[in-house]
């Protein structure tokens, strides 16, 4: 015979066992309980187009220097101007035939350098590269519809951003 003592025990297990379960389940569908696995990527998508809108106009218009830290486990760092102060890898959008002062500092001491890339993978700008943590760059370059991305060559995977190139 079941002692009243054990059946307690039984059940408040088989409760809990039956509660894990269901929350379990409950995290795998949106509610519907058809388990849509297309709205996890719907959702990345949305945010893929967010990161990739263009920069507001008027927040580009009066610039003519851009400042970045460059660092190896965390990219390029907006300092300057302030759309893009703190961003990682920002977006900058730059006025054909304008010219721009890009000013950046090395942040770690790592090996880094600046490039301005076509979008055929053929650098059209390209700094020395330096070593010395807080050792400041400055290049400046004019504006031009083939500029499609800003990168350090060392790190070029980490460390890259976009380049829109706006029409006067």
């Amino acid at each position: 015979m079941i002692s009243p003592d054990q059946r307690s025990r039984r059940t408040l297990l088989c409760a809990v066992a039956s509660g894990i379960s269901s929350a379990v389940l409950a995290g795998c569908t949106d509610g519907t309980g058809e388990g849509d696995a297309e709205s996890d990527r719907d959702d990345e998508g949305a945010d893929e187009a967010a990161d990739d809108a263009d920069p507001p106009d008027a927040e580009w218009e009066d610039v003519d220097a851009i400042e970045l830290e460059a660092h190896a486990d965390d990219g390029w760092v907006g300092r300057r101007p302030a759309p893009i102060d703190g961003e990682t890898n920002p977006d900058l959008a730059l006025y054909e035939g304008r010219e721009y002062e890009f000013i950046w500092t090395n942040a770690d001491g790592d090996v880094h350098n600046f490039a301005i890339w076509e979008d055929g993978d053929e650098p059209l700008v390209s700094t020395a590269f330096v070593d010395t943590e807080g050792e400041e760059t400055t290049t400046v370059v004019e504006a031009g519809s083939e500029m499609d991305v800003y990168l350090c060559e060392t790190h070029e995977r980490e460390m890259v951003g976009s380049l829109e190139v706006r029409a006067e």
